[in-house]
């Protein structure tokens, strides 16, 4: 019995769509709905793999709080083992009708090396006990630092073991050549569609420059018309200053003329009225002809 294969989505156990008559390549792993494809399929895993690690590190935090708190409540003590220790004993004679008999000389000085000997023995015994009383703090620290790098070891090998299932998904979803296609295809669209905008940016850009290099041409020519026309008016000006002041030197010359010629003529009308005035006087004095 051929068994249908279901939709490749999370959680989805619709049938796969059934391919298109005659069509080739891989068969379709989707069901028909829309929004079940590769891509979600990816967001989904994607998502439940961040929630996996976020529950994870809640448990690791409590966890790692929780032996906090039992190493908190509990007080280092080290246990120190019982060293024995030589008593003193001093040896004591019997009484005898209640009457107390003291020692021979030998047996104190046996006795006070004795005790000697039992005070050297106490301080060795402190000595040593206090050297073991370090060595087993040594040991304990040494046994929570191991204890400490052990569970960060568990820890991290839980972390592994509990994302691997996750990983291999996605791994599964990278390598469908459905799903790489239709990454491709939407990485493509969108480059596609960003260039587009560039290019329609660009085309403006170049529209506006080409406008202002029009508008700088227009405004360049116009301004070259109007120093054109500036220059040949001054010209023009110029030329008529230049004709008015060569008639002025002309007239001037002319007047200069007039003024000489209306010198001699007024030294002649003065030489005459002489003249005049002084014929009639030679007249009179003259006698007049007969006969007149």
């Amino acid at each position: 019995m051929e068994t249908v294969p279901t939709c490749a989505y999370p959680g989805c156990e619709m049938p796969a769509e059934a391919p298109a008559p005659g069509a080739q390549g891989p068969a379709p792993h989707f069901c028909p709905d829309p929004e079940h494809n590769s891509l979600g399929a990816f967001r989904k895993i994607r998502a439940k793999r961040q929630q996996r690690k976020e529950d994870k590190r809640v448990a690791t935090e409590a966890k790692k709080a929780a032996k906090r708190a039992a190493k908190e409540g509990q007080a280092p003590a080290v246990e120190q083992q019982p060293w024995p220790a030589a008593s003193a004993e001093t040896p004591a004679t019997g009484t005898t009708s209640g009457t107390e008999t003291a020692p021979p000389a030998s047996e104190q000085d046996t006795a006070s090396e004795q005790d000697t000997a039992s005070e050297q023995d106490v301080v060795v015994a402190q000595d040593v006990d206090g050297e073991m009383a370090a060595l087993m703090a040594m040991t304990t620290a040494e046994g929570d630092r191991a204890a400490q790098s052990r569970d960060a070891l568990v820890a991290l090998i839980e972390q592994l073991v509990t994302e691997l299932p996750g990983y291999i998904e996605e791994l599964a979803v990278i390598t469908d050549s459905a799903a790489a296609e239709a990454r491709i295809e939407t990485v493509t669209r969108a480059c596609a569609q960003r260039i587009l905008a560039a290019e329609a940016r660009a085309a403006l850009a170049e529209e506006a420059g080409d406008m202002a290099v029009a508008a700088l041409d227009a405004a360049q020519e116009k301004f070259t018309e109007e120093t054109t026309a500036i220059r040949e008016e001054t010209a023009r000006q110029v030329a008529d200053a230049e004709f008015v002041r060569a008639e002025l030197e002309r007239y001037r010359e002319r007047v200069s003329t007039l003024e000489v010629r209306l010198d001699a003529v007024r030294d002649e009308a003065d030489e005459l009225r002489r003249e005049r005035a002084a014929r009639p006087t030679a007249d009179q004095g003259q006698p007049r002809p007969a006969g007149r």
